[in-house]
């Protein structure tokens, strides 16, 4: 699918997006050192050329590199394809310099990152333009997990996989909640939109996305909206743009969030503020999407009752 403007031509054709191995969040940089950031940066330049050592600051920056989480949500075609454990008895971390121990043989993981990269690219350029609003970008990529993606009701999160989650989501279109929002937040953070994952334990133990635009939090759930799921063709909204107490009011327990690529894993052990209190922009249970004028920023929508409705997005 290719979103299209109500605007007959343009003048002018946008640039491409073009992959961006360096995805980043602001929020988690409240918590996790830019010495750590500058070192995966290296780490990612490093294997993207089937190097394998890198420039990095420390022992502490090293294991986070490695981290399967971190290498999930920044790097998944690494994921579980690159290790920090030697096994030739060399020395993973020493004098700055970290070492990558590839599992599977350099040349296949080039061609499986190359493939990723481009696959990923494919994807947002089939959605999303340049000069598109975060909330349209949100919007867009929305209908992207949606429509293609099938929940595994058959999964087993003990049984270990061959790849990273956020990889195997991507390339087999299944997963679970927390396969799908990390796939998300990858794609908004390919994009420059703030995207991080969060979850609860209780009363449900469910993960979804907190997305922040102009300023503000909002809560978005790309697993509770697959068309699959729902059984409907449908693009339904009432999980898009929630705030807290939306959130809560689902069943969500907000007051007690996790964020996975935290050092902590849980947000009261940190000085990060996850607040999500714009209501404006939350359509009620059930409502659906008509179409999008991005021209005048009105988003058309159908409401439980089956009457069109119109939401101005302008401010986002």
């Amino acid at each position: 699918m290719r979103w299209v403007s109500t605007q007959t031509a343009q003048s002018i054709s946008q640039e491409p997006f073009e992959f961006n191995p360096h995805p980043y969040s602001s929020i988690l940089a409240q918590e996790i050192p830019q010495d750590y950031w500058d070192s995966f940066y290296n780490m990612v330049d490093a294997f993207r050329v089937g190097a394998d050592t890198f420039e990095c600051s420390s022992e502490e920056a090293y294991q986070w590199c490695m981290k399967l989480s971190t290498l999930a949500n920044l790097a998944p075609a690494a994921c579980k394809k690159i290790t920090g454990e030697s096994n030739d008895g060399s020395v993973p971390y020493e004098n700055g310099v970290g070492h990558i121990y590839y599992t599977i043989p350099v040349d296949e993981f080039l061609s499986r990152e190359s493939i990723f990269e481009r696959d990923i690219v494919n994807v947002i350029n089939g959605y999303v333009e340049k000069d598109d609003t975060d909330f349209e970008k949100c919007l867009k990529l929305y209908d992207y997990m949606e429509c293609y993606y099938d929940y595994d009701h058959d999964v087993n999160l003990d049984v270990p996989t061959s790849d990273g989650y956020v990889y195997a989501a991507f390339m087999n279109h299944t997963g679970v909640c927390i396969d799908f929002a990390a796939l998300y937040i990858y794609l908004l953070r390919q994009v420059g939109v703030e995207a991080n994952p969060v979850g609860c334990d209780s009363p449900v133990n469910h993960e979804w996305v907190y997305v922040t635009i102009n300023g503000q939090g909002y809560h978005i759930d790309p697993t509770w909206s697959l068309k699959s799921t729902r059984g409907s063709d449908l693009l339904f909204l009432d999980y898009f743009m929630m705030s807290s107490n939306v959130r809560q009011d689902t069943g969500c327990n907000v007051d007690n969030l996790t964020m996975q690529m935290l050092p902590g894993y849980w947000i009261k052990y940190t000085t990060i503020d996850l607040p999500a209190t714009d209501g404006r922009y939350y359509l009620d249970q059930y409502s659906y999407f008509i179409s999008l004028d991005e021209d005048n920023k009105i988003l058309y929508y159908g409401n439980a009752d089956g009457a069109t409705c119109s939401l101005n997005y302008g401010d986002l």
